[in-house]
């Protein structure tokens, strides 16, 4: 009890919206108090306000792009808050970094595009590189059109070749 209230205080002063343990980085804290569950047949582990986005972006898929959601529950096994973004093609976890600056929408595209990250992989076809990315990219835009989210800009996002980021295992 006496942590918790001192916590509370330590956050107060540091003007911190919730509060966490001084000297605690958000991502250790986050670690220690994960839940985990499953939703629509997958597995979901993370906070509370990540686990709701990340409900709120499967229902968007589930209910309005059934062709992609076919993807999604065949290829996505677990969704987890693990930084980087990434899929893991050969176990289905997807890795995700989404937080409070994005919307459930784009969530659930970065969904649609990781699944068929996998099922290019099972299908034996090029699922990453320059020429994956574009594929999974098409049918993130796929989705976003369904839903009528503004599209990706796939030439310019490729420009940038944000798959060979240090920081990226996959």
């Amino acid at each position: 009890m006496k942590k918790t209230i001192l916590a509370g205080l330590a956050a107060l002063t540091m003007n911190c919206a919730a509060p966490q343990i001084a000297g605690v980085a958000p991502w250790q804290a986050e670690n220690s108090s994960r839940e985990s569950f499953l939703y629509r047949g997958i597995e979901i582990e993370g906070l509370g306000w990540r686990t709701t986005k990340i409900m709120q972006a499967l229902n968007l898929i589930y209910y309005r792009d059934p062709q992609n959601w076919l993807a999604v529950e065949k290829n996505i096994k677990k969704i987890r808050y693990n930084p980087p973004s990434g899929m893991r093609v050969y176990s289905g976890i997807f890795d995700t970094n989404a937080n409070d600056d994005e919307d459930y929408r784009w969530v659930g595209g970065e969904i649609v595009h990781d699944a068929w990250h996998r099922e290019y992989y099972l299908r034996n076809e090029v699922y990453n590189g320059r020429e994956g990315e574009k594929k999974c990219m098409e049918r993130q835009n796929e989705f976003f059109w369904r839903i009528g989210y503004p599209l990706v800009n796939i030439e310019q996002i490729l420009e940038t070749r944000y798959w060979e980021s240090q920081n990226r295992w996959w």
